[in-house]
């Protein structure tokens, strides 16, 4: 949900807004959260449930493997050095 909302001469809240409808997993079960907000505030993270399964809930879909690499710049410039 979104809500514009006004501050001068006084804050008034706008109407909430639906943002997304579709159904949104959370990568940890027990938080419940199935989003995230960049530090810029500009952009969400959200995660959708794989299409195969059709589940609702992150306890309902079968773990994957995530890897992720750190300090993937260094590597690349080891391998791909600019002139």
């Amino acid at each position: 949900m979104a809500v514009a909302v006004g501050t001068e001469p006084i804050f008034r809240p706008g109407k909430p807004k639906v943002l997304y409808r579709r159904t949104y997993v959370s990568a940890v079960p027990s938080d419940g959260i199935p989003w995230d907000i960049r530090p810029d505030g500009k952009r969400f993270l959200m995660m959708k449930p794989p299409a195969s399964t059709g589940a609702a809930s992150a306890a309902a879909i079968p773990r994957s493997k995530i890897n992720i690499v750190l300090n993937w710049t260094e590597e690349l410039k080891q391998r791909v050095p600019v002139k």
